[in-house]
């Protein structure tokens, strides 16, 4: 008897243990699951909500564009947006986005005062700013329900939601060059009553000092409110993109030819002290092909069709990166240097940007002139001699291709949302 219950004791003891061990791992196991399952189930929450955001986003810049200031009816804007965030899906891509009329997009006039349905807004024109709205709702979670076995414990599921916020701004524009241009029927050799310039139309370079402007209508304009010849030719070697205001004033005396090889390495045609590369390195356009009278016999739209007009001969050779065709093939005597294998690392360098002013102001007497304008312009040709005649400069033209806030004109830089003092179209741009 004595040695049965002493054989019997431990007999118990490890049927004991042995069931406390397979809770325990039975347990762990949950636990385990659990904190895995907790980590794949937030990454599926941050997929789906990076998906509904690409929604809210899409929604909010397409609703934003209708918001010109003339909007007498949210509805377009809303369907605009509804239509572009529905496009979206959700869900890795499983299931289209849902939005709602009065209620996933709403507008305001301020980003400090509340967001309201289209029904409830009582001067749609005054409208600066869209908000969009998107949710998904009863996300089943995967692993993380296995947490509901332990006592206690209930695991709902997730939702999910995100907001945008689109206005419109400004696009940027290309940079300016250290130019300006004579408004239309204030250069000295004006007709009477004298037209806007055309878009296409060419601009002949001021011949001399200030007020001699000979037979020209656009001269130097040291753009950061310096006045000597070495801010121009710095300007023109390098971006000057931070430009003065409407109203400010610019101008500086002299000619152009005083900057002749600072003007030339847009073309890519170098003369000391420039090169590209080294210290005083200067880049290129992405072609330096050449327009002058004597080649170009039209003398009107050389830069290509965004007008509908007949030519595309610029476009073209920058998209072939053509280099400047030499001085005998453009017909003027440059004195440099040029590569034919640069201009693919070129740049935006000859459309550009200038401060339109009215020139009977300089004619006066006076140094500097009001901005009236920005006006996008193309340069041209370089600067050089005449071949047949060493001595007689010739002109530099540029084309007047409109003013640089006018929707279509090419020196806005492609719609890029820029800030308030820039000078391209109104485009949406996502502030929240």
């Amino acid at each position: 008897m004595r040695r049965q219950w002493q054989s019997g004791i431990p007999s118990r003891t490890r049927r004991t243990q042995g069931g406390a061990v397979a809770v325990i791992v039975a347990l762990s196991l949950a636990v385990l699951i659990g904190v895995v399952g907790l980590a794949l189930d937030l990454g599926k929450l941050y997929v789906v909500r990076s998906e509904l955001q690409n929604s809210a986003d899409a929604c909010a810049l397409a609703a934003v564009r209708d918001l010109t200031g003339a909007t007498i009816n949210l509805s377009v804007s809303e369907a605009a947006g509804i239509t572009a965030g529905s496009l979206n899906r959700v869900f890795f891509q499983s299931t289209p986005v849902q939005l709602a009329t009065d209620s996933n997009v709403t507008f305001s006039d301020s980003l400090s005062n509340p967001f309201l349905p289209k029904g409830s807004v009582a001067n749609p024109s005054a409208m600066k700013y869209v908000k969009c709205t998107t949710s998904l709702a009863n996300i089943s979670n995967w692993f993380v329900q296995v947490l509901s076995v332990l006592p206690g414990n209930s695991v709902a599921n997730a939702s999910v939601s995100t907001m945008a916020v689109a206005t419109t701004s400004p696009a940027q524009t290309t940079c300016a060059i250290p130019v300006y241009v004579c408004k239309a029927g204030t250069e000295p050799s004006a007709p009477a009553g004298e037209p806007d310039y055309a878009s296409g139309q060419w601009i002949q370079s001021k011949s001399g000092p200030t007020p001699n402007f000979g037979a020209g209508n656009f001269g130097w304009s040291a753009l950061n409110g310096a006045y000597n010849a070495n801010t121009i030719s710095n300007e023109l070697t390098s971006n000057q993109c931070t430009i003065p205001s409407q109203n400010s004033n610019v101008g500086s005396p002299g000619n152009k030819w005083s900057d002749s090889t600072a003007w030339n390495t847009r073309f890519g045609i170098y003369a000391n002290p420039y090169s590209q590369s080294g210290n005083q390195a200067a880049t290129p356009d992405f072609t330096g092909y050449s327009y002058t009278p004597s080649k170009w016999t039209t003398t009107t739209d050389a830069y290509g069709n965004t007008f509908g007009n007949a030519y595309s001969d610029f476009v073209s050779q920058r998209s072939k990166f053509s280099s400047y065709q030499g001085d005998t093939a453009a017909g003027v005597n440059t004195k440099g240097s040029y590569s034919s294998t640069s201009y693919s690392a070129g740049a935006d360098r000859r459309l550009a940007i200038t401060p339109e002013v009215d020139c009977s102001v300089l004619l006066s007497g006076a140094k500097q002139a009001p901005v009236l304008r920005w006006d996008c312009v193309l340069m041209l040709n370089p600067m050089g001699k005449d071949p047949a005649n060493p001595s007689q400069d010739l002109p530099v033209y540029l084309e007047f291709e409109g003013k640089a806030n006018s929707t279509g004109v090419p020196c806005a830089a492609f719609g890029i949302p820029g800030d308030s003092a820039t000078l391209g179209p109104l485009v949406p741009v996502l502030v929240q």
